[in-house]
């Protein structure tokens, strides 16, 4: 299974447990998630829920928290399926008791930490993972992403956006998004990062911000691995060992 469909089928699992276990009807449940998003000033249709349901498509990062709120679990677990499903002692249940007017606040977020530099991903069309030791140094950062590992960028093909020598955080249990950045590796062994222009049942559309370099279609049998970037970090950052 190519990787983005794993991650879509493990959320539309976790998003139907969720369901089941607040008593959501199970039929008529993208209706009643219709309902309970557009309560919450939120819109998506019952064609685009059934998606997220059946495991064809992911949800807007809006759409997560109201979700979550509705559901009564963590949005952490909901988005990423990492940590426990829900509070201890936190009833679960339809919510639709509560007002409407209050709009979820934003996740706690964790003290930042050390994310080791795994190697180094050159910034171009024919891009290829330059293989480094650990020894090359950490950054920290803000991430919920257990897995979340960092890249040094060589190449100008980003340029001015991301210039040679800086550093992007790698979160692969992120969704993707489009309009923000990717690391993409080929089953040919190359590897590259590039801003997502979409995704399709076919494949995934990039491009390099410098304009001397062309977009570019990748078919999802081509692709090894597809992470979310979740955050690009400049040389000074970088923390090396003595």
């Amino acid at each position: 299974m190519v990787e983005i469909e794993k991650i879509r089928a493990e959320f539309a699992a976790r998003l139907r447990k969720a369901c089941d276990r607040a008593d959501v009807r199970l039929r008529g449940r993208a209706v009643d998630i219709k309902k309970e998003l557009q309560r919450r000033g939120k819109t998506a249709s019952t064609t685009a829920i059934g998606k997220w349901l059946n495991g064809d498509s992911l949800p807007e990062a809006d759409k997560l928290l109201p979700l979550a709120d509705w559901l009564k679990v963590r949005p952490e677990w909901l988005e990423y399926g990492r940590g426990e499903m829900a509070s201890m002692g936190e009833p679960a249940g339809n919510s639709s008791s509560l007002s409407g007017n209050v709009e979820p606040g934003p996740p706690i977020t964790t003290a930042p930490r050390r994310i080791e530099i795994m190697g180094t991903a050159q910034l171009g069309n024919d891009g290829y993972w330059l293989g480094l030791d650990n020894s090359d140094g950490w950054v920290e950062t803000w991430t919920r992403d257990e897995d979340a590992y960092a890249l040094r960028l060589k190449g100008d093909s980003m340029a001015p956006a991301i210039r040679s020598g800086w550093v992007a955080v790698c979160e692969p249990n992120h969704r993707l998004v489009p309009g923000e950045y990717v690391m993409v590796t080929t089953t040919d062994g190359q590897s590259m990062v590039k801003e997502l222009l979409f995704e399709s049942e076919d494949g995934v559309s990039v491009m390099s911000v410098n304009s001397a370099y062309e977009r570019r279609t990748i078919a999802w049998t081509d692709i090894e691995k597809i992470h979310y970037v979740g955050a690009i970090l400049g040389p000074s950052k970088v923390m090396c060992r003595l």
